[in-house]
């Protein structure tokens, strides 16, 4: 306390014995501590001196970071003005400030005039500096100098700002490329997207300070060349990847605000109005670079009345990287404001890739890390400072947060290897938050083999059942595993941002077949000639691979009476409700296993007589030493003459038009009767005899002669 009172009287001693003085003070705005060109406090000078006395003087500032002003030829700082007061009102100086250091400056040859009541009030306004150096919250120090006879300062520091930090983000989530895509509507506006079930993410920024987010024509921004910006990049996308932004965005102060809807207000593009105060409006720059200078004009200009928003823009994908910047074209600066914004992602599905969460980072713009007076470098600017979460200013992250819910029962499929047969199951997700839960599914093989698991859904909002599809396809026999990852990307305030389904798929070994069966020709059961197919005769068939517990033989897919079987022959009653046509195709198949089909002729008659098939009238067969008496009746047993149309036979040298019986052989399947009268006049001899069938008078078909011994 002595030594404070010392200073008092020292400066009230110094004050009575110099006659002119000043006191010098600022108000201390917060700016951003992100900021790389922030403009302080105004520094005022209340002068006291003698009546209408006028005298010349250098004005010396120096800060305890580096003055970022814009410079230019002689090394005069730009942006920056003096005015003083002699009781007219302020008269800029005309005196620049030259830059003497990267933190110091000087106004040389200032005129300063007294009023008739001795009074002057200066002031300095627009110096920028960089706030980056300074701790959050301490104090940005202006030390202040006067070189002039006569003319004293009272302070010769003073606070002209504190820094404190301007963004705050955080989102709903990250977008997620997963192997099966998301879709994209015909319509690309912001309703056509959200109907589609498009992916999308939604990011939100929060002011820190109240004016952390001002329009070009703001206090903050005097002499800049735009208002604050926002650079959103997007990286780790895929090559096919399409991302789509609104280009306008109404905070949340707006009419209804924009939103995706799953992280606050309901979905809606957006609708502005302008207001006294105003009200934040972020507007899309197009062809700015990609840290955020340049470009054209926002795509909106303040004015225009109550205004709805729904068009998007799609960014352009290089190397996987994509970038939005969006302006502040109005806001309110006496409140904290916030905005939120879904960035849409369209991705065709593509089986072989890999599921990746995109990267998203959210600076003030434009980005730059030159933290000095320049030429050239954009005023404003800021460093590339990674905002922090947003949670703790807009108090709502955890109620609006999703939360994700799996079910992580493991699945288990079991198949038989080469069945060709599709297992399925399912598992459900739920959403146990608030907001909207966008998930989407991603498979990963845990071996060489892959491609056996499908899911009916490749992504989708909040609670559904997603079924899973195991196919053998090619797999051999052995155990298979995958596992089923569901992500909703991560929620600021949000839980767990993946769970993940086990998944069992059990290939058994494939039955031992027996070899398929080989046709190597098709006969007449009675002659086993090669000859065609006759419906309701019996047919034999030769080749190999024959033997098993089920044998079955098709025509056309008509099955035929297996009347014997073994490794190498099968006679066969062909159906006799197959139809005459040239020819069909005939299948052999054995326990289960099929042959190579064959197409065999097909004939309404092909007649063969079965071996020692001629029996006499007293019912021996037919021989030597059992000859039949001439006028007796023989009875002929054969097959291939089940056709329609007409049965004969010939008997040595004469013909007999009219079998005494001709028709199928009683309790014999297949088996065809013919009964014949020899004729008496015929002697004792060893002749032959044969028997025809005619389906037309031009198309007669006999057997082949056997012999018979007549006595």
């Amino acid at each position: 306390m002595k030594y404070s009172v010392f200073l008092l009287f020292l400066c009230a001693g110094l004050a009575a014995a110099q006659s002119n003085f000043c006191v010098t003070s600022a108000v201390p705005p917060l700016v951003r501590a992100e900021g790389l060109t922030e403009r302080t406090g105004d520094i005022v000078y209340q002068c006291s001196g003698t009546a209408n006395a006028t005298l010349a003087a250098n004005f010396t500032v120096a800060m305890n970071t580096n003055i970022t002003n814009n410079v230019s030829s002689g090394n005069t700082l730009t942006g920056i003005v003096f005015t003083v007061d002699s009781g007219g009102g302020p008269q800029p100086v005309l005196v620049q400030p030259q830059l003497t250091g990267p933190n110091s400056l000087v106004f040389n040859g200032v005129v300063v005039g007294f009023s008739a009541q001795g009074t002057a009030a200066l002031r300095i306004a627009g110096i920028r500096v960089n706030a980056r150096p300074v701790p959050l919250d301490a104090p940005i120090i202006a030390s202040l100098g006067v070189n002039a006879a006569g003319l004293l300062l009272t302070v010769s520091q003073t606070i002209v700002g504190r820094p404190e930090r301007g963004l705050y983000t955080s989102s709903s989530g990250a977008l997620v490329c997963s192997q099966f895509g998301s879709p994209l509507p015909d319509t690309l506006d912001f309703a056509s997207l959200l109907a589609a079930g498009t992916a999308f993410a939604t990011t939100r920024v929060t002011e820190g300070i109240a004016d952390a987010f001002g329009p070009r024509t703001s206090l903050d921004n005097t002499g800049g060349a735009t208002g604050e910006r926002i650079l959103v990049t997007y990286s780790g996308l895929p090559s096919d990847a399409r991302l789509f932004v609104p280009d306008l965005i109404a905070g949340s102060d707006a009419v209804q605000p924009t939103a995706g809807g799953d992280y606050g207000p309901a979905a809606s593009g957006g609708v502005y109005s302008p207001s006294a105060n105003g009200s934040l409006l972020l507007a899309r720059v197009s062809a700015a670079d990609s840290t955020g200078n340049g470009g054209g004009s926002p795509v909106f200009q303040v004015g225009l009345g109550t205004t709805a928003f729904n068009s998007v823009s799609e960014l352009t994908v290089v190397n996987g990287v994509a970038y939005a910047v969006y302006e502040v074209v109005d806001a309110n600066p006496f409140a904290i404001e916030s905005a939120q914004f879904p960035t849409f992602l369209g991705l065709l599905p593509d089986g072989s890739r890999v599921s990746t969460a995109v990267t998203e980072t959210v600076f003030l713009a434009p980005s730059s890390t030159v933290g000095t007076a320049s030429t050239t470098e954009a005023v404003p600017r800021f460093a590339p400072v990674v905002p922090l979460s947003d949670c703790t200013i807009v108090t709502d992250c955890a109620a609006r947060a999703p939360q994700l819910d799996v079910d992580t029962t493991p699945l288990k499929f079991v198949s038989q290897a080469g069945s060709g047969t599709t297992q399925q199951g399912y598992f459900t997700i739920h959403n146990d938050g608030a907001g909207k839960l966008f998930w989407a599914t991603s498979v990963t093989y845990n071996g060489a083999a892959a491609g056996w698991l499908t899911l009916d859904a490749y992504a989708g909002f909040n609670n559904t059942s997603v079924r899973v599809f195991a196919a053998t396809g090619g797999l051999a026999s052995g155990v298979y595993s995958a596992t089923i990852t569901v992500s909703t990307g991560g929620a600021s305030g949000g839980a767990a941002v993946t769970q993940t389904v086990p998944v069992v798929f059990s290939v058994t070994p494939a039955p031992v077949l027996p070899p398929a069966p080989v046709v190597t020709s098709v006969e007449n059961g009675a002659s086993f000639l090669p000859v065609p197919v006759v419906p309701g005769s019996i047919s034999t068939v030769i080749g190999s691979n024959f033997a098993g517990a089920n044998v079955l033989v098709t025509f056309d897919g008509l099955p035929g009476q297996i009347l014997f079987s073994n490794a190498t022959q099968i006679n066969v009653l062909v159906p006799l409700t197959l139809p005459l046509k040239n020819s069909t195709v005939m299948v052999v198949t054995v326990d289960g296993v099929g042959g190579t089909p064959q197409t065999v002729g097909v004939a309404p008659f092909e007649p063969g007589i079965f071996a020692g098939g001629i029996l006499n009238q007293d019912g021996t067969v037919n021989g030597a030493g059992s000859g039949a008496p001439a006028g007796s009746i023989i009875a002929i047993w054969g097959t291939g003459m089940s056709g329609p149309g007409v049965i004969t036979a010939h008997i040595a040298d004469r013909d007999i038009a009219v079998p005494y019986y001709a028709g199928e052989a009683p309790g014999l399947p297949g088996v065809q009767q013919v009964n014949l009268v020899i004729p008496p006049d015929l002697g004792a001899m060893n002749t032959e005899v044969y028997v025809c069938g005619a389906y037309s008078a031009a198309v007669k078909v006999c057997s082949l002669p056997v012999g018979l011994v007549i006595r």
